[in-house]
């Protein structure tokens, strides 16, 4: 009886085969032959792997240092790079101007309705993550005069504020006489400058010296979260978006706020009830979330939880932008001893007054230059900002892409092509800002990709470069810093923005 059993079941396979058999087909073509012999991408070099499937991607930002593995890719390979079945890595100052322009604006990919967050099962969407163009356009118009730089230069006092605090702080920790970690430091500084001029009070970083309520990690965590679902989106579907999981954690644990959320809603309302018992306070104040509530008061349709995502933005994107080129900027000045010579000499000469203006800051050529090399060398964020072939399809670096394709640029590559930055492209050199023909340091600002380009461009990259020319030469000037081991280098973390790690330095006052 065992033999006929065995025997009967073995009989069936055929059958089984057979009524598999399309589903077979079907899944070896559209998951193996149709991306391995796609006619437009089959000529586009990579890795074997990623011409399967994205999980080869994902993999490499799941080391925390995929800009270092997309330099390679691009130093062996060329412009373009296959990082997956449908997705193209550019290394082109071209491809700005064409994937990244203010006309067609191509749609960005499903990479970032990952940064989205839910409420009430649907994605909220904010300024950067929504893929609809009209949905950015609706909710960027009315706010972007608030952050053109002749808006935000009525912000100088907010940061000279946060300034004075920072500078009591680390004349303290020069006088303990104690090593410190400088980018922790000057993150808890960005932090509390965003929150100052977003909401006209710090949250306590600088006063605490520490990460109030683990909000910076918890940002953190939620980018590295992004970066890695962002490379297969349909996993953030399954996991952080599913509706089935969300109600089932609700059975569980009560829903969390986070304390930025928490501390932005306090904020909101706190000046709503100062608004509506002192309405003549609605033209006093200098912070974002007024100048967002007057905004709201004239534009009713304007929704709450617009508000909130313009907050919030400022927040989360601003303090770890800022931070990692502060950090950048002093960290390779103080390895490379005569660049920082060069600056201090023209910050003495220039005989600046204390706090220094923004209208004089920007026009000092050799800080100007320190700058823009920190974020040349270190752009803040390290994977590909993804946009989406039309349907009729797009031609890059003599190459046609077919409609759908997903195409990006990641400035950590495009800032070491050595055709525009010239053959040191891989090391600190800010002259090569100041010595430049016109002509080359266009061709270099060009390509200069640190805040994205076209109608996406960094709506906060202006609160960026205020905070960095007034706070960069007033540290210097006041503080002689010095690497505790100048033989070690620094570590970077990418997880979608490149967190530095370990920059320790003593502190001394210079005297002035």
């Amino acid at each position: 009886m065992d033999k006929i059993n065995v025997h009967t079941d073995f009989a069936s396979l055929p059958l089984l085969i057979t009524l598999s058999a399309p589903l077979i087909i079907y899944l070896l073509y559209h998951l193996v032959l149709f991306p391995l012999f796609r006619s437009d991408l089959r000529s586009i070099p990579g890795p074997f792997l990623a011409k399967l499937t994205d999980l080869h991607r994902l993999l490499l930002v799941r080391t925390e240092s995929a800009h270092e593995h997309h330099l390679r890719l691009h130093e062996r390979h060329g412009p373009l790079v296959r990082l997956g079945p449908n997705n193209v890595s550019v290394s082109s100052p071209a491809a700005i101007s064409i994937l990244y322009n203010t006309r067609t604006r191509y749609a960005k990919s499903d990479f970032y309705p990952v940064m989205g967050n839910v409420a009430h099962g649907k994605v909220v969407p904010t300024i950067f993550s929504t893929q609809d163009e009209s949905v950015h356009e609706i909710m960027k118009r009315p706010i972007a005069q608030v952050y053109a730089m002749t808006s935000l230069k009525s912000y100088e006092a907010l940061v000279e504020s946060t300034e004075i605090f920072f500078f009591d702080r680390l004349r303290e920790l020069a006088d303990e006489g104690r090593p410190i970690d400088l980018g922790k430091w000057l993150h808890w500084f960005a932090t509390d400058v965003v929150l100052e001029i977003t909401f006209g009070k710090r949250l306590g970083f600088l006063e605490r010296g520490e990460d109030v309520d683990g909000i910076i990690q918890m940002i953190e965590q939620r980018f590295s979260y992004v970066a890695v679902a962002g490379q297969m989106p349909w996993l953030d579907k399954l996991l952080h978006k599913n509706p089935l999981i969300a109600f089932l954690s609700g059975l569980f644990s009560k829903p969390t706020m986070s304390p930025v959320m928490k501390f932005a809603l306090e904020r909101i309302e706190e000046r709503k009830r100062e608004f509506r018992e002192y309405p003549e306070k609605r033209g006093e104040g200098r912070d974002f979330l007024t100048r967002f509530l007057n905004i709201q008061d004239s534009h009713p349709n304007i929704p709450d939880f617009w508000i909130i995502s313009w907050c919030q933005q400022n927040v989360q994107a601003g303090s770890d932008s800022t931070a990692i080129t502060l950090t950048s900027v002093i960290y390779h000045l103080l390895k490379n001893p005569d660049t920082m010579e060069t600056l201090l000499a023209e910050l003495d000469n220039a005989n600046l007054p204390s706090p220094i203006p923004w209208d004089i800051a920007h026009k000092l050529p050799y800080l100007d230059a320190c700058i823009k090399e920190a974020l040349r060398m270190t752009p803040a964020i390290g994977i590909p900002l993804e946009r989406v072939a039309p349907p009729g399809g797009i031609e890059l670096c003599g190459n046609y892409f077919r409609g759908g394709t997903v195409l990006g640029v990641n400035a950590w590559v495009l800032h070491k092509d050595k055709k525009v930055f010239g053959e040191d492209a891989a090391s600190w050199r800010p002259g090569r800002w100041v010595e430049a023909s016109e002509g080359e340091r266009k061709e270099m600002e060009r390509a200069l990709f640190a805040f994205g380009g076209g109608s996406r461009v960094c709506l906060g990259r202006n609160i960026s470069y205020l905070e960095m020319y007034k706070v960069i030469p007033e540290l210097l000037t006041r503080f002689k810093f010095e690497l505790k081991d100048p033989s070690k280098e620094w570590a970077l973390r990418n997880a979608f923005f490149v967190y530095t790690k370990g920059v320790e330095v003593t502190i001394q006052r210079r005297e002035k």
